[in-house]
């Protein structure tokens, strides 16, 4: 059974496009890799900005001193 997780930075997706992604994911592994498809579970996952860290500094403070 595959399991996919997929961590997504905010803003996050609409649900409309995490169903879309969700289909994607599930249809590559189907046809690529013959995998059952109801055997497939996708998890996405939305992050904060304070919790994503570039060079020791959150995203969410990178951005703000990008607007300062």
């Amino acid at each position: 059974m595959p399991l996919v997780t997929i961590k997504l930075a905010k803003p996050a997706l609409s649900k409309e496009q995490k169903s879309n992604l969700i289909s994607d994911v599930t249809e590559l592994l189907s046809t690529k890799y013959s995998k059952n498809k109801e055997r497939i579970v996708v998890v996405l996952e939305d992050i904060e900005n304070y919790d994503i860290a570039f060079g020791g500094k959150s995203v969410e403070q990178i951005k703000k001193e990008e607007n300062d």
